[in-house]
């Protein structure tokens, strides 16, 4: 799924934790005070101007929002075939990559 360009995306991002700020009746200086970063750290995140995962991590946990950031990790479910291939065990790491074959 291509969700557009990312500056549009950073925008959208951006305007949905405005209106949950706004929701809550929250300043930006209280939400930058609660969530250790500056006031115009909160001001470009909000504007889509670009902010770290720090900064979107820490806004989300202020404003109640974690199920934003649990979203962005992978599902919960694993496939009952890798499972057993596995014995019951999480992957820990890649395979190494396959040679060519000429």
């Amino acid at each position: 799924m291509v969700l557009g360009k990312i500056e549009d995306l950073l925008v959208d991002i951006g305007s949905m934790l405005k209106r949950e700020r706004l929701y809550r009746n929250l300043s930006q200086k209280i939400v930058s005070e609660r969530s250790g970063i500056s006031e115009s750290a909160l001001k470009n995140l909000e504007c889509g101007r670009g902010a770290s995962l720090t900064t979107f991590i820490q806004v989300c946990r202020t404003l109640g929002k974690d199920e934003w950031i649990m979203r962005l990790g992978p599902p919960d479910e694993v496939s009952i075939r890798d499972y057993a291939k596995r014995g019951g065990r999480p992957r820990l790491r890649a395979s190494a990559p396959r040679k060519a074959v000429r």
